[in-house]
């Protein structure tokens, strides 16, 4: 097997400052360079931090719609095969929507706020009847 000088000479300056490199100290802070203080709370661009009166503010405002409305209270239960969720605003019922063991879901509204729960409008005058006509599986 023939070796090449010139291979092996390039290899060895290869590992010399390799090795080299690696031991050079870095030095820790470059000349010159100093420590700068946070800034105080008088200098611009520094904001205050909010008070708990404002957080509680934009907590509530966030909790809200566009309205000012805050988002219903909704109560699932189970009754026999139908599962029954209730939306409560302000602690009245606002809508129920009943979902049968079928997967039918009966929605009632209370669109006027008198108390009484009238069928969904989308719905139509009329509530349709449905028959289960065959089933696999």
């Amino acid at each position: 097997m023939k070796r090449n000088p010139l291979l092996a000479a390039v290899l060895i300056a290869s590992c010399g400052l390799a090795f080299a490199a690696k031991e050079a100290p870095k030095p820790a802070n470059p000349p010159g360079l100093v420590d700068v203080p946070p800034p105080a709370m008088t200098d611009p661009g520094v904001k205050t931090p909010p008070t708990q009166a404002e957080l509680d503010k934009a907590k509530k405002d966030a909790q809200s719609d566009a309205n000012g409305i805050p988002p219903p209270d909704v109560g699932i239960r189970k009754q026999g095969d139908d599962t029954i969720e209730e939306y409560r605003t302000s602690g009245k019922i606002s809508m129920i929507r009943i979902t049968g063991k079928s997967g039918v879901t009966q929605t009632y509204i209370d669109t006027d706020g008198d108390g009484r729960l009238e069928g969904n409008p989308k719905d139509g005058p009329i509530a349709p009847v449905y028959y289960k006509l065959y089933e696999w599986n």
